[in-house]
């Protein structure tokens, strides 16, 4: 196999967790989620996702930093999260995914999975994410985040079932 690292990025409820999942199950790799760290921590520190600015800046560092070293290691794993596909960007042998969604199928998943009305869900989406670009544009004073550049598979997950977002994964891994 050429890769032996695989990345997940993207925005919220473009399918990155349950690509992520699925990945796991078939290639039984070890993982790191930063999505689920920072939901445990928010748990945790009694925090909401969506005030970004409640998190210290020192856990943000240091939650990628761990991901860096994750990367810089010659040794299987699957990490997803919004920076991943940027700090792998200077590793060999790294499978970058990003996955793009339509906004208005991105606010309906988001709608569904909290189950919230879609206004509702469009304005925690939108104020969730505009928080943590600004926070990560602070931070590293960078707003390529998402730039197809940096990727080596960009898949729209609008109008694709989990399973068809899966297989094409799985064909350019081979």
């Amino acid at each position: 196999m050429r890769f032996i690292k695989i990345t997940v990025s993207g925005k919220i409820c473009t399918g990155k967790t349950t690509l992520f999942w699925r990945l796991q199950k078939k290639l039984n790799w070890p993982t790191f989620s930063t999505g689920q760290f920072f939901r445990d921590y928010a748990r945790q520190h009694n925090l909401s996702l969506e005030k970004a600015d409640e998190q210290k800046e020192n856990i943000t560092k240091e939650v990628d930093c761990r991901v860096r070293d994750l990367l810089k290691q010659d040794k299987y794993i699957i990490v997803e999260g919004w920076m991943t596909g940027i700090m792998a960007d200077k590793f060999p042998r790294i499978l970058k995914i990003l996955l793009v969604c339509e906004d208005k199928e991105r606010i309906r998943r988001f709608s569904q999975r909290e189950k919230i009305p879609f206004i509702q869900a469009e304005k925690r989406l939108r104020e969730r994410e505009n928080n943590w670009l600004k926070k990560l544009k602070v931070i590293y004073k960078r707003n390529d985040i998402f730039d197809p550049k940096t990727y080596n598979l960009i898949i729209n997950t609008t109008k694709l079932s989990p399973n068809e977002v899966f297989k094409k994964v799985i064909k350019k891994l081979k």
